[in-house]
């Protein structure tokens, strides 16, 4: 917000100009919606201390909602992107390990290192942590076997590196595709809400269901958690 509005104090914000910043970077519902709960909360402060006459954030006309499902990765998909991985650049394979078959968020495996690779688990500090909170993520078999063959954590030049990889097999990239995937593939194999958005440190299943989960079958499933090196 700061970048879109830099000469601007928070009591000259309007409801247009917050219409206008989503408009102009088409957004989709939940996007806007995300920003919101962001700077939601600042406008509030701000009118609680004083420091402007009311919340910009509350007249807000939203987009409506897009009810189209999550992109996710088939399973032949994954297996040719690591098969590719091994073959061209053993070095990305734990980014994209952790990514699909831990739902690690992409700005969280950045900040990584192996330490953070522990006995069974993945441990995301709060610092590292988008929420600021610790949370540890199980390690499942398929995934020990890929952190096993070694690699760069962090990675570096990731942008350019997926690009390429993706460039060769034709896959289509979409924003949060690794963490979608591993959303509806953990759902489908395990049955159990709860556990999902556990491991996606999520306060509940709410998030799990409005945008992360797309339907699967338990055949599909078994595929993708049986992709090994």
């Amino acid at each position: 917000m700061v970048i879109r509005f830099p000469k601007y104090q928070c009591d000259q914000i309007t409801t247009k100009m917050l219409e206008d910043w989503f408009s102009d970077k088409k957004w989709k519902r939940s996007t806007v919606d995300g920003v919101i709960a962001k700077i939601g909360p600042f406008f509030s402060w701000a009118v609680r201390e004083g420091w402007s006459l009311k919340n910009p954030v509350k007249g807000v006309l939203r987009p409506k909602k897009d009810d189209s499902p999550p992109s996710i990765f088939t399973p032949d998909e994954v297996q040719r992107l690591f098969k590719l991985a091994r073959k061209t650049d053993q070095g990305m394979i734990p980014y994209l390990a952790l990514g699909l078959f831990a739902g690690v968020r992409p700005m969280e495996i950045e900040r990584l290192s192996w330490n953070n690779i522990l006995n069974g688990f993945i441990e995301i500090t709060a610092d590292k942590a988008k929420t600021r909170q610790r949370r540890l993520i199980t390690i499942s078999d398929n995934l020990q076997q890929w952190l096993n063959l070694g690699g760069e954590l962090p990675v570096t030049n990731k942008r350019k590196r997926i690009a390429k990889l993706i460039s060769y097999i034709g896959l289509n990239w979409k924003p949060d595709i690794m963490r979608h995937s591993f959303a509806s593939y953990h759902l489908a194999l395990h049955m159990s809400p709860d556990k999902t958005a556990f491991e996606l440190g999520h306060r509940d299943t709410k998030m799990l269901f409005r945008h992360y989960r797309e339907l699967v079958s338990t055949e599909d499933a078994q595929k993708y958690w049986n992709i090994r090196p």
